[in-house]
């Protein structure tokens, strides 16, 4: 096996560090070098080492082409192909990519998220990136039409997002046992996008949640616990209910989260991560509109009811639908989606171009 170096999103996003955390799982005690960015919160880094990564500078270009020689780049799961990757940031990659090849190595996707591409100079830089693997690992159909724009006839195959693969670890996610106690809101905002899930539906939908589960608590989970970014948000909420009593969990660390979700009683998100992340606990979940695609296709495929922001009025009626959810035939779904994530650890020949 060559050494591989593993290159994920934003691991400050707890959604990201579970899913480099089953790469790594996916070494079987291996290992491998892990590229970051920006630097990290200490508790990150120990997570990340705890499972075998070594974290190395991706603004160091020279020095990341030279560890990335003849090394298998994974590059993935997550919606990494984006618009706002920094150009230094897409050169560094593109010369990590080159320096793997160059030494007979190569570069395998994985669940891949590919996001609409208009900045010239990052379609060039992307497609040249993209050309250098046999075939890109798509988590689902939006990527995948997304990826024929930016690279018309490129093999690919439509898989599954990689957190639906079962992988060994502290990092899994399974069903909880024991009491549902909790009323989860997991927040993500998005100022380019115009994405919050502030506002009357969230007032609403949470009245009717402490409606239906007399005794539940509120806690509102950060999966970017930055103070900019789901903090700033908590924040904004805990001001917006004085009178409700609110425990803000904003963390780095990945356990407490996955904790929380086995005992969440009703799971209120926009988040996609935060959505999936109850349905492999299956918790109950209702997802918040915001206009973003992507969470309205795993709320679709899994029958998890979706409240539009402007409409509060629907509020107990989706809380009611999210509370009486079919098990059985969100578990065949789950175990579908499991089989084809796995298909991304396939890097021969592309299901579909």
């Amino acid at each position: 096996m060559r050494r591989q170096v593993f290159v994920c999103g934003d691991l400050h996003n707890l959604g990201d560090l579970k899913l480099l955390l089953q790469n790594l799982a996916l070494t079987s005690g291996r290992g491998g070098l892990v590229r970051r960015w920006a630097p990290l919160p200490a508790a990150v880094e120990r997570q990340v080492e705890a499972a075998g990564g070594v974290l190395v500078s991706g603004k160091a270009i020279p020095a990341f082409a030279r560890q990335a020689f003849g090394a298998q780049l994974v590059f993935g799961g997550g919606q990494l192909v984006r618009d706002n990757v920094s150009i230094p940031s897409l050169l560094g990659l593109l010369a990590g990519v080159l320096s793997a090849r160059l030494g007979g190595g190569s570069l395998v996707t994985r669940g891949l998220g590919v996001s609409t591409i208009r900045s010239p100079m990052r379609r060039v830089l992307w497609r040249a990136v993209l050309s250098l693997c046999k075939v890109v690992n798509l988590r689902d159909e939006a990527s995948a039409r997304n990826l024929a724009r930016l690279a018309p006839g490129k093999a690919h195959a439509v898989n599954a997002d990689m957190v639906f693969l079962p992988t060994a670890g502290a990092h899994t996610i399974s069903p909880g046992r024991g009491e549902r106690r909790w009323i989860v809101i997991a927040p993500c905002i998005d100022g380019s996008e115009g994405r919050s899930i502030e506002g009357d539906a969230l007032d609403a939908a949470l009245e009717a949640a402490l409606s239906a589960l007399p005794g539940a608590r509120i806690v509102i989970a950060c999966h970017d616990p930055r103070e900019g970014m789901d903090k700033a948000a908590a924040a904004r909420l805990v001001a917006r209910w004085p009178e409700r009593e609110i425990t803000v969990l904003g963390g780095y660390e990945l356990d407490p989260l996955i904790a929380l979700y086995r005992e969440a009683a009703l799971v209120l998100t926009n988040r996609l991560h935060a959505l999936i992340f109850a349905i492999l606990a299956e918790a109950p979940a209702l997802a918040i509109e915001d206009g973003t695609a992507k969470v309205r296709v795993v709320a679709d495929r899994f029958v998890i009811p979706v409240l539009p922001r402007d409409q509060p009025d629907a509020a107990r009626q989706c809380v009611a639908q999210a509370l009486g959810f079919d098990r059985e035939g969100r578990a065949a779904v789950r175990q579908d989606l499991a089989r084809k994530a796995a298909g991304n650890l396939d890097h021969g020949p592309a299901a579909s171009a």
